[in-house]
């Protein structure tokens, strides 16, 4: 036994290795950051692939922007050789142009075949408008499942069975592989499969690429995420999102709302205090005033935190702190809400959450019918709310005294922070809320009422308890006149922020100027 761990021990050429230190020779050990052994023949495989491509004009970033989409692909369980994803992917993000000729090193008619039908998808409206959204990966790789799932059930067999596998990110391991001597070394039947089964049925690719609504990707495309494009968003409901026809009215009255609402400017103002000592202690102040402990940093650490401005200084002046609020955007979802009433009461709310947003107010987005469904929170830079908000379906009927009690509960339970509360409810004409559990929620938050297309005059016992009632007539809601009243809903909205913020800094102002009078 002993004499097989020491054979085990030594390395291919016969030298002995240290298993217990985790040393070795060069020749031994893999590369650092390599992929596992068993991926590489199917790395190399999928980059081999990319030598039947038919682009001209591509870079090593269109490569790696390529096994991005792949691995968004394989996590919706859609199994497509790299080239297919490339080629494809890059003419919709106008990375590259189709050859001129065919320069594929495959069969010359296959390939040829393949280059016509990249040249006709290149004349198609999600490719002829490229800057109509944002080519953000994991849009992309939505747009990509798509398409090309429609070819999938076409495909032989073999090729239909394969198993989606994701591949590493690491640019350096592309760059060892050469995909003219991957193409040699590896089979490379499943590609050859697809080209076959797209350029034989290329009206399926080609009706996919034109029903795509590219309103919607513009859509998903304002709600501006960090890198990743679609942060907390899950692609199986992205995908529905691009998948969908029903969604289409929803989407453009969002579209006529939004670009005109993207746009604020945050004003911050400052209080000083001329007496009484020091305001606060901030980032940004005098070096006199600076404070003195810091100076037992050692003298790198000192001046590294200067450099960067992370010293902190008495100041005499202070930001003012405005009051934390919290907006509950309410949403009926019964089905009393469906066609104009839903369309309506979407995109409005949509274009609220955005508009808070943007003004550093924190949203929550929710639906209601016979029950208060857990929402989504709204921030300035995502949009996890636009597949929430297209795709919600309710079917437990109406109970609205349920949702106002549950409400109601949650407002009442103890809370460790002093966030004021606003509520925004967005229902039919005829929606009746008990007017004892709607006088209980007005006593703990504004509520503004949306009204939308009652079926005569606005007759509901709770009206006088409500902050803010709009009823949205047959005239309001009009397809030419429909923007201009949700703005104008938008619009009282952020008129009575402002007026809470000047009279929040007029108080201050107030108590400022009695210290002052006060003697010291």
């Amino acid at each position: 036994m002993a004499e097989l761990d020491s054979d085990k021990a030594k390395g291919r050429d016969g030298r002995e290795t240290s298993r217990e230190h985790g040393q070795g020779s060069a020749d031994e050990r893999e590369p650092r950051g390599a992929p596992p052994r068993e991926l590489m023949p199917i790395l190399e495989r999928q980059v081999g692939s990319l030598a039947l491509s038919e682009l001209d004009g591509v870079g090593p970033m269109a490569l790696m922007r390529a096994v991005a989409w792949n691995n968004v692909l394989a996590r919706l369980g859609i199994a497509v050789p790299l080239v297919i994803i490339h080629d494809v992917g890059c003419l919709m993000c106008g990375l590259g142009r189709p050859a001129s000729v065919t320069q594929g090193i495959g069969d010359p008619r296959l390939g040829e075949a393949w280059r016509q039908l990249l040249v006709e998808l290149g004349e198609t409206e999600l490719v002829r408008q490229p800057a109509a959204w944002k080519h953000r990966d994991p849009m992309v790789g939505v747009v990509l499942a798509r398409v090309l799932a429609s070819v999938a059930p076409q495909l032989p067999e073999d090729a239909r069975v394969a198993r989606p596998r994701e591949l590493p990110v690491d640019v350096v391991q592309y760059a060892r592989i050469d995909p003219r001597s991957a193409y040699t070394r590896y089979d490379q039947d499943l590609a050859l499969a697809w080209l076959r089964t797209m350029t034989s049925h290329r009206l399926l690719p080609l009706l996919e690429t034109e029903q795509i609504d590219v309103d919607a990707l513009r859509l998903l495309g304002l709600f501006r995420t960090g890198q990743g494009g679609v942060a907390g968003v899950d692609l199986a409901d992205l995908y529905n999102v691009i998948l969908s026809p029903q969604l289409a009215d929803v989407i453009d009255f969002s579209l006529e709302l939004l670009p005109s609402l993207l746009e604020v400017r945050r004003e911050m103002g400052q209080q000083t205090f001329g007496i009484d000592g020091y305001a606060s202690i901030e980032r940004i102040g005098h070096i006199d005033n600076m404070v003195l402990t810091q100076l037992a940093f050692d003298d790198e650490v000192f001046e590294q935190k200067f450099v960067d401005h992370e010293l902190f200084y008495y100041t005499h002046e202070k930001q003012y702190e405005n009051e934390r609020r919290i907006h509950y955007v309410l949403v009926d979802g019964s089905a009393s809400m469906r066609g104009v009433r839903e369309v309506f009461a979407r995109g409005l709310a949509l274009a609220l959450c955005k508009r808070l947003a943007l003004l550093g107010e924190e949203v929550v987005l929710r639906f209601f019918d016979s029950r208060l469904y857990d929402g989504v929170k709204v921030g300035a830079a995502g949009h996890v709310e636009v597949p929430y908000v297209l795709q919600f379906r309710a079917e437990r009927g109406r109970n609205y005294a349920a949702v106002l009690r549950q409400l109601n509960a949650e407002l009442s339970a103890p809370r460790r922070d002093a966030a004021s509360t606003l509520v925004y409810m967005l229902t039919h004409g005829e929606a009746q809320f008990p007017a004892s559990e709607v006088q209980l929620l007005a006593s703990r938050a504004p509520i503004y009422g949306v009204f939308i297309l009652p079926r005569g005059p606005l007759n509901l016992g709770y009206l006088d308890a409500l902050h803010r009632v709009h009823v949205i007539d047959d005239d309001a809601i009009a397809h030419g006149r429909r923007a201009s009243r949700a703005r104008q809903i938008i619009s009282e909205v952020e008129s009575d922020l402002e007026d809470a913020a000047r009279s929040q800094v007029s108080g201050v102002a107030e108590d400022s100027r009695g210290r002052e009078r006060r003697p010291g």
